[in-house]
């Protein structure tokens, strides 16, 4: 008797310890949802010496959709959701647009060149 709740501790003490080495592990999913515009992405940990870019090309992701939106039938939402998402830093390279409020149609024309992801190399 004794002996089966010893063995019954240590499998739960090692079930446990497995459940969080897995946690800790394991990447996460994540969710960019503006307006109708919705990008999932992983999150892992980063290895060492590259930087994690995965919410930066979801958000290029929803960038550009919101772009091709607002293409469609102009409206001033998806104008200010692109606008903050613009003045977002990305972090990498990208087209800049002067007065991006009044050259909203050519920020969404050239939305490639404007919005761009970013990859370890």
């Amino acid at each position: 008797m004794k002996t089966s709740k010893i063995i019954l501790i240590i499998s739960a003490v090692f079930g446990l310890g497995l459940l969080i080495v897995f946690l800790l592990n394991n990447y996460s999913k994540k969710k960019i949802k503006i307006l109708d515009c919705e990008q999932t992405y992983e999150l892992d940990k980063p290895k060492l010496g590259y930087l994690e870019v995965s919410e930066s090309n979801a958000k290029v992701d929803v960038a550009i959709c919101l772009c091709e939106k607002y293409l469609e039938n102009k409206d001033k939402k998806y104008k200010k959701e692109i606008l903050k998402l613009y003045n977002e830093p990305f972090g990498g390279i990208r087209l800049i647009i002067e007065n991006p409020e009044k050259n909203i149609d050519s920020l969404c024309k050239h939305r490639n060149n404007v919005f761009t992801k970013m990859y370890n190399l």
